[in-house]
């Protein structure tokens, strides 16, 4: 595999974990939980779905964000 498709490969295992975690998430009726805000977020359904977006090679939308940095 080129180095492209082993990125992409490992965005796809990314995207899978992310459609798993939020079955899990509705099957164990966590979504309120969700919906409290995060540190960077309204709701932390946001962050998933950021997740989500920026494994998405076929949207630009996540290259206009910035890298979250902690202090």
């Amino acid at each position: 595999m080129t180095e492209v498709e082993l990125l992409k490969h490992r965005l796809a295992m990314v995207k899978d974990d992310l459609d798993i975690i939020r079955k899990f998430i509705y099957e164990e009726q966590l979504e309120k939980h969700f919906e409290r805000p995060s540190e960077t977020s309204d709701e932390c359904w946001t962050n998933l779905s950021n997740i989500e977006i920026a494994c998405d090679l076929t949207s630009d939308e996540s290259l206009v964000w910035k890298q979250y940095e902690t202090n």
